[in-house]
Order: C-alpha cells, then structure tokens, then sequence
C-alpha cells in the first residue's frame, strides 16, 4: 500500500496518497498509523514549488522576441514525505496536473 502523507491546511488536515510504499503491514480494521506520515508543513508551503516554476517559466520567456502571446507550461507533482511536492517524471507518474497559462498584459 501507498504512503499517506498529512499536510497541515487552513482550519484542518488534508491527507494525501503517496507513490512511496508504506513500510509495515495494514490488517483490516486497523488504525492508519502505520502508512500515515506527518510531515508538519503546510499545503501551502509544500506548493511553493508551482511558484518556482512559474517564475522560472516567464523569466525565461520575458527576452523572447517578439513576444509569444501566450506562454503554457503543464507539469506534474507527485508527493514525497521528506521533500513535499516534487515534479514527476511523466504525468502519468504525478498525483496532482497543474497548467500555467501566461498572457501579457
């Protein structure tokens, strides 16, 4: 069985489904402990690498000339317990899609 990964999140927890695989055995009925990971960070913090990538995308893009009129960069994150969100490899790989459309104003 996958990895559960605990992110803290305004008023609550989200659990998210890891690629790691658990260590331990999971019995019918019992607690999630075993496969249950808190990493004490924030959603918001473990997203901060969509940021990175959308900074990196337009700094890239912004000598380009002549400027395209739009700018779309798709990637994949996949979780990991002891980095956060990582890109995948493929999108096949990732939990979670996430597309960046840039338009100058």
């Amino acid at each position: 069985m996958n990895k559960l990964i605990e992110f803290n999140v305004p008023g609550g927890l989200v659990v998210v489904e890891s690629q790691e695989a658990a260590t331990g055995s999971v019995v019918r009925g019992a607690s999630l402990e075993p496969i249950l990971e808190k990493v004490g960070r924030t959603l918001e913090d473990t997203f901060s690498v969509i940021r990175s990538v959308a900074d990196a995308t337009l700094a890239s893009c912004s000598g380009v000339q002549p400027l395209p009129d739009t700018v779309e960069v798709e990637f994949s994150l996949k979780f990991d317990a002891s980095f956060g969100a990582v890109i995948a490899k493929t999108s096949a790989e990732g939990s979670l899609r996430i597309k960046l459309v840039c338009k100058p104003a």
